[in-house]
């Protein structure tokens, strides 16, 4: 009686080894979930197929964060999506330029990348000079104007040194 009552609360012998057995690191978990994210034509199958993946193999923070960094390679990397993710891609772009445009700050950075990247020069031209912002120039009222919510010393700093690089180089 006392054996039914412990296969009641803790299964069956053979059911713990099935779940020992069972038992994939998160790392694994995730691949399996970016692949189907990657991979699925529509959201409905994704999500059945998520939801058994899920219920065979648990959910932790660190399974979802393997699958953000998943997830953002791929993005980076340019990697080939089906229909579903290509579609929800899109209105993510879309929700981000929108965002960019309610909070400009974000997109002027977005903006001193692109220019740090085809047209170094041009961040010096702004104001971005060897020894910090130059006086008068956009560098610096972009400073004043942001210092309270762009850390001075590591962004203002970053794009000093770019500027500094072109110099460099001159």
């Amino acid at each position: 009686m006392l054996d039914f009552i412990f296969q009641c609360i803790f299964g069956t012998q053979s059911n713990r080894s099935l779940s020992l057995a069972n038992h994939r690191s998160s790392e694994s978990v995730a691949s399996e979930i970016v692949t189907k994210i990657l991979e699925a034509d529509t959201r409905s199958s994704l999500q059945k197929e998520l939801n058994e993946v899920i219920r065979i193999n648990g959910w932790s923070d660190t399974v979802a964060k393997a699958i953000l960094d998943g997830l953002q390679n791929a993005i980076k990397n340019g990697t080939e999506m089906a229909r579903a993710a290509t579609e929800v891609l899109a209105q993510s772009k879309k929700a981000a330029a929108s965002f960019a445009i309610d909070h400009p700050v974000y997109a002027t950075l977005i903006a001193l990348g692109v220019l740090a990247l085809l047209t170094s020069w041009a961040l010096e031209i702004l104001g971005f000079g060897e020894l910090g912002p130059i006086e008068g120039s956009f560098a610096a009222a972009w400073q004043r104007t942001y210092a309270g919510y762009v850390p001075k010393r590591d962004l203002f700093g970053y794009f000093q040194r770019l500027g500094m690089k072109w110099n460099w180089r001159l």
